[in-house]
């Protein structure tokens, strides 16, 4: 089933499923992925909008699997910048942490664990590269997948988790080729969709 910007790639029985889980107080998982400059943060922002909660809480927070990456970057002296040479040199560092101590998924389970501890509806999304960071969360928190395309961007090849972004069977693919509005409107067809507790009737 395609709809405006958005491409549906899941059976009704596991969106369905989802619905439980939100008002359980637990947070929802969706990771999310695609390559750099698609409209990924711009996406969530729309879904955080629309599950808007009450003044002051939205109940929508996102960390990357390269939070602390960069944070080790920075420390050798990154400047910040994204060129092909420094996008590997994050996928560098966040292979030796993985093969250490699996450190970046350490840091994504503090913070599931954390918004498990919550009183209200949680929805998290992981931003993660590698197909394996996405089967881990798939296989033991349920999490739902996204990936989110923009035929106006090119595919970064510097290093391999940029490339294997194509490498994983999503639940749905959201389609970023049109306008904002376009966008926005595809985010509240995929939270409908996936079975997220619509909480905010003024979207």
């Amino acid at each position: 089933m395609i709809m405006t910007g958005l491409l549906m790639k899941t059976m009704d029985f596991v969106a369905m499923g989802r619905r439980s889980k939100t008002m359980e107080n637990k947070p929802t998982v969706i990771v999310i992925n695609g390559n750099g400059g698609v409209g990924k943060d711009t996406f969530v922002e729309f879904c955080q909008e629309y599950f808007f909660l009450e003044e002051g809480y939205d109940g929508v927070d996102q960390i990357s699997t390269v939070d602390f990456v960069k944070s080790v970057a920075y420390f050798c002296g990154w400047d910040g910048s994204k060129t092909p040479e420094n996008r590997k040199f994050l996928s560098d560092i966040k292979d030796l942490l993985e093969q250490w101590d699996e450190v970046p998924n350490k840091k994504v389970e503090g913070r599931i664990k954390f918004l498990n501890n919550e009183d209200k509806p949680q929805i998290l999304f992981v931003h993660a590269r590698e197909p394996h960071n996405i089967q881990h969360y798939k296989d033991k928190y349920n999490a739902i997948t996204v990936l989110v395309t923009n035929p106006r961007i090119e595919q970064v090849t510097s290093n391999h988790a940029d490339m294997e972004v194509y490498d994983f069977t999503y639940d749905y693919i959201i389609d970023n080729n049109g306008d904002l509005e376009q966008l926005k409107k595809s985010s509240e067809t995929f939270m409908n969709n996936a079975g997220i507790v619509v909480l905010n009737t003024t979207f």
